[in-house]
C-alpha cells in the first residue's frame, strides 16, 4: 500500500510539472533568440549546420528542431514543446539521482518538487532554446555515471556537450569524480574508458569542423568570479540574473540554506556531498576562468541561462541537505520548514512570472499587412538592427507564402545590413541598383548603426508614396516616381491578441473609409477612420475598466479582454 501511495505521489508531482510547463505555452510572442532558433532550423540542413556552427552553437538542438518543425509547424506553442518534453524527463531523473546519492526517498521527493516548481527551470522550459535539452542530457549523464551505465553515459555525454558547449563542464566534473572516487572496476572500467574516448572523438570531430567557422568576439573578456557565483545563486534562488542588488537578502538566505544543509549532509554522507560540491562550485569557477583575456575561446556577456545544465547538482543538493538533519528532533523541524518555505517561495515566483506573460502584438499585425499588400513579384526590404530573425519568423506566421532560399529567407525580401558611415552610400547603391519601387519594413530601425543612415539614404533617393505607422515601427511604399499610385486592398486584418493591459496597443487593419469603433458596456469609447487602408492602433489606457471589449467594423465584431493584473509601466494602475 505504501508503494502505491508513493507512486501516486510521484505521478502527481510529475503532472504538476507538466501543467506548470505547458500552461499558456503559446500565449506570448517569441523573443529574438527563439526566432533565431526557428530561422536556423528552417534552413537547408547543411547550410543550417554551417550557420549555427558559425554562431557559437553546437548542433544537436537545432538538428532536432529542424525535424520537429517539419512535424509540428512553427507556432509559438509547437516550437516550445521541444523544450517542455526534455524538461519533463529531467524531473524524474533528478529524483533518481538524489535517491541514488542519499538513499532517502524524502530527499529525492523534495528535490523533485523543487525542480518542478523552480521558476528558473520553468521559464527556460517554455523557451525555444537548447537549455532544457542540455539539462536533460546532463541529468542522464549524471544518472548513468552513478549507476555505471556506460552506454547511456556515452550517449548523454555527447548529447550534453553538443547541445551546449558548457555541457563539457558537466562531463569534466563526472570524469574528475571518477578519478577522485573510482566507481568502476574490471570490465566496466574498460567500458567507461571506451565511453570517454567516444565522447572525446565525437566532440573532436565537431570541433574540427566548427573551429574554422565559429565567430570571434572582438570585445574584451572579463574575469569576474564574484559575478559568476552571484549569477548562479540568483538564478536558482530568485530566477533573476539582473538587479541582483534588489534580491540580495533572498539570494543570501536561499544560498545559506543550501550550504548549511550540505554541512549537515557531509557528516552523514561525505561521498555524496562532495559530489554535489564539485557540481556546484566548479561550473562558476571554470566559467570565470574562461573570462581570462588570454583564453582563446572566452566567455563574454555571461547569462544566467548558462547555468541551466547544472540544475541536477543544485536540486539534488537541496534535497540531500534539507533532509540531512532528520536524526535530530529540532533540526528535522528546521529542515522541514526550510523545504516547505523554499517550495512556497518558488511557487510564488512562478505565479508572478506566469501573470506577467501574455500575448502582445509586437510585429505580427505589421507582417500580416505586408503579406496582404505584397506578392512574390514585389521587392521588400527591411531595416531592423539585430531583429532579422523576428522579421522572418513573423512573416512566416503571417502566411507570407513565397519561395525561399537555403537560408530560409524569402527570395524577394532583403535585409539592409549594418554599415560603417563611410560606405553607406556605396552599399545602398549596390543593394537598390535597378529597383524602381519597393516596400520597406522598419523594425526598430534606430538600432541600426550609424543611426538612421540607411533610412536617410532611402528618403533622399526615393519618394515615400505610402506609410503605415506601427508604434515606433512602420511599413512604407517607396518609388522613384512621385506620382506612383497608392496600393489599395479590401482586406480586414483582425486583432491578433485576446488580452491587453494598460500601455498596450490593439491593432486592426481596415479598408479606406471604414470606421473602427472600440466598444465597451454598450457604448463607443474610441473610433478611427482613414482615407486609405490603415492599420489602426488603439491605445489601452490605465483608466479603462477591466472587462470585455470589442473592435467593430461594419457588421464584424472582434472581442478581447482588458486586465489590470500588472501595473502600468512607470506607475500603479
Amino acid at each position: 500500500m505504501r508503494h502505491i501511495a508513493r507512486g501516486l505521489l510521484l505521478v502527481l508531482v510529475l503532472l504538476l510539472a507538466f501543467y506548470l510547463r505547458i500552461d499558456d505555452l503559446g500565449d506570448w510572442p517569441v523573443r529574438m533568440d527563439e526566432a533565431f532558433s526557428v530561422w536556423a532550423a528552417q534552413m537547408d540542413f547543411l547550410k543550417g549546420t554551417e550557420f549555427i556552427a558559425s554562431d557559437v552553437h553546437p548542433p544537436i538542438y537545432f538538428w532536432l528542431l529542424h525535424l520537429w518543425l517539419r512535424l509540428t509547424g512553427s507556432s509559438e506553442f509547437s516550437i516550445r514543446m521541444l523544450s517542455v518534453l526534455p524538461s519533463l524527463i529531467a524531473v524524474p531523473v533528478v529524483y533518481i539521482i538524489t535517491l541514488r546519492l542519499s538513499s532517502r526517498r524524502l530527499a529525492a521527493l523534495l528535490a523533485m518538487l523543487l525542480v518542478t516548481t523552480s521558476p528558473y527551470l520553468i521559464y527556460w522550459s517554455q523557451d525555444a532554446r537548447m537549455y532544457p535539452l542540455a539539462t536533460m542530457f546532463a541529468s542522464l549523464a549524471i544518472y548513468a555515471h552513478l549507476r555505471n551505465r556506460t552506454i547511456l553515459f556515452a550517449f548523454a555525454g555527447i548529447g550534453t556537450a553538443l547541445t551546449h558547449y558548457f555541457g563539457a563542464i558537466v562531463v569534466g566534473i563526472l570524469v574528475l569524480h571518477e578519478i577522485l572516487s573510482p566507481r568502476h572496476k574490471g570490465a566496466k572500467r574498460r567500458h567507461w574508458y571506451v565511453a570517454i574516448a567516444l565522447i572525446l572523438l565525437v566532440c573532436t570531430l565537431w570541433g574540427t569542423y566548427a573551429i574554422g567557422l565559429i565567430r570571434k568576439d572582438p570585445s574584451f573578456a572579463t574575469f569576474d568570479p564574484q559575478a559568476a557565483f552571484l549569477m548562479m545563486a540568483g538564478a536558482f534562488s530568485v530566477n533573476s540574473s539582473t538587479h541582483l542588488g534588489a534580491y540580495n537578502l533572498h539570494v543570501a538566505l536561499v544560498t545559506a540554506i543550501f550550504f548549511v544543509g550540505l554541512v549537515f549532509s557531509w557528516r552523514d554522507n561525505p561521498r555524496a556531498t562532495y559530489f554535489i560540491v564539485l557540481g556546484c562550485l566548479l561550473p562558476p569557477t571554470v566559467i570565470s576562468l574562461l573570462g581570462l583575456p588570454f583564453v582563446p575561446i572566452h566567455v563574454n556577456a555571461l547569462q544566467a541561462r548558462y547555468f541551466n545544465l547544472f540544475a541536477p547538482f543544485v536540486f539534488a543538493g537541496f534535497g540531500i541537505g534539507l533532509t540531512a538533519p532528520l536524526g535530530g528532533r529540532w533540526l528535522c523541524l528546521v529542515g522541514m520548514i526550510a523545504g516547505i518555505g523554499l517550495t512556497m517561495f518558488y511557487g510564488s515566483l512562478t505565479l508572478e512570472r506566469a501573470d506577467a506573460r501574455y500575448f502582445k502584438d509586437d510585429y505580427l499585425s505589421m507582417m500580416m499587412a505586408v503579406a496582404a499588400f505584397t506578392s512574390a513579384d514585389d521587392r521588400v526590404y527591411f531595416i531592423s538592427g539585430g531583429r532579422r530573425p523576428l522579421v522572418y519568423y513573423h512573416l512566416d506566421q503571417a502566411g507570407y507564402d513565397v519561395p525561399k532560399n537555403v537560408y530560409a529567407e524569402p527570395v524577394n525580401v532583403t535585409g539592409i545590413p549594418r554599415s560603417n558611415e563611410s560606405d553607406v552610400s556605396a552599399m545602398m547603391n549596390w543593394i537598390f541598383a535597378g529597383i524602381d519601387r519597393f516596400w520597406l519594413i522598419e523594425i526598430e530601425a534606430h538600432l541600426d548603426q550609424p543611426l538612421d543612415a540607411p533610412l536617410n539614404w532611402i528618403k533622399d533617393n526615393y519618394h515615400r508614396i505610402y506609410h503605415i505607422p506601427v508604434a515606433w515601427n512602420g511599413i512604407s511604399f517607396f518609388s522613384n516616381d512621385e506620382n506612383d499610385t497608392i496600393p489599395t486592398i479590401d482586406a480586414i486584418i483582425p486583432p491578433v491578441i485576446t488580452e491587453a493591459r494598460p500601455g498596450d496597443l490593439v491593432r486592426i487593419g481596415v479598408p479606406a473609409g471604414a470606421t473602427v469603433e472600440l466598444f465597451h458596456s454598450g457604448q463607443t469609447i474610441d473610433s478611427h477612420v482613414a482615407e486609405t487602408w490603415m492599420l489602426h492602433q488603439f491605445d489601452i489606457y490605465p483608466f479603462y475598466f477591466n472587462g470585455y471589449y470589442e473592435l467593430r467594423v461594419a457588421d464584424q465584431h472582434y472581442p478581447f479582454v482588458i486586465t489590470h493584473s500588472q501595473d502600468f509601466p512607470g506607475g500603479s494602475t
